[in-house]
């Protein structure tokens, strides 16, 4: 089911590392709920409404904005 227009999302915005504390803040003024800037890797972690998204892509220094994904990995020594 695709999430409301409105409500919020985990997104991940992968932004050019060198640059990473200063387009964190250009995408909270955008109103992205910023959780994490993890700068060695030219990622921002956060949260913003679904709806929204465009609007962060449109921000100075992003170079992709996607919802975030769960990922689930087997416990070690697990049949693959």
């Amino acid at each position: 089911m695709a999430p409301d227009e409105g409500s919020n999302i985990e997104v991940v915005v992968t932004v050019a590392p060198e640059d990473a504390a200063a387009v964190a803040g250009r995408l909270q003024d955008a109103g992205m709920e910023v959780a994490q800037t993890l700068s060695s890797a030219g990622v921002v972690t956060g949260a913003a409404p679904a709806g929204e998204l465009a609007v962060l892509r449109e921000v100075d220094g992003v170079l992709a904005v996607e919802p975030a994904r769960d990922v689930e990995l087997p416990p070690p020594g697990a049949p693959q």
